[in-house]
């Protein structure tokens, strides 16, 4: 799922600060299921979801 930085702006204002880390061209949403990693890509931010992510780590 892709959104744009906007979207992704008012997502993260509507999260707790202490659940959200930010690298260059990275956000990790500390999510209750596991961490959640949006990936800028061209001019939207985009995400897998936490079960694809969960088994990408484990690699499976």
């Amino acid at each position: 799922m892709c959104i744009s930085a906007e979207a992704l702006a008012v997502f993260l204002n509507m999260l707790s600060a202490s659940i959200i880390t930010t690298e260059p061209g990275r956000v990790i949403i500390a999510a209750t299921s596991g961490e959640v990693h949006w990936v800028a890509h061209e001019d939207q931010w985009c995400t897998m979801g936490p079960e694809f992510e969960k088994r990408q780590r484990q690699g499976l």
